[in-house]
């Protein structure tokens, strides 16, 4: 029963994050920039797509290859 309380224990850290920086990406971050008047231009419309292209394709590599990585290192460290 350990593993379960230790996976129901990460589980709500990971909601809290992830309901966290839901919060503050949407709403207190665009919404201090409204507040504050600031004319959203093309260039920094372009550049906050550049960014989440990069976000997305940095992510997408983590995913893919984390789990090889995990797997090489568990077989190095069953041939010692």
């Amino acid at each position: 029963m350990t593993g379960d309380k230790q996976l129901l224990k990460d589980a709500k850290m990971c909601t809290r994050w992830a309901l966290g920086l839901t919060f503050v990406l949407i709403f207190v971050f665009p919404g201090v920039m409204f507040l504050t008047g600031y004319n959203y231009t093309l260039a920094f419309f372009t550049g906050w797509t550049y960014l989440a292209y990069g976000w997305l394709i940095i992510a997408g590599l983590y995913i893919t290859i984390r789990p090889w990585v995990e797997l090489y290192l568990e077989k190095k460290k069953a041939e010692q």
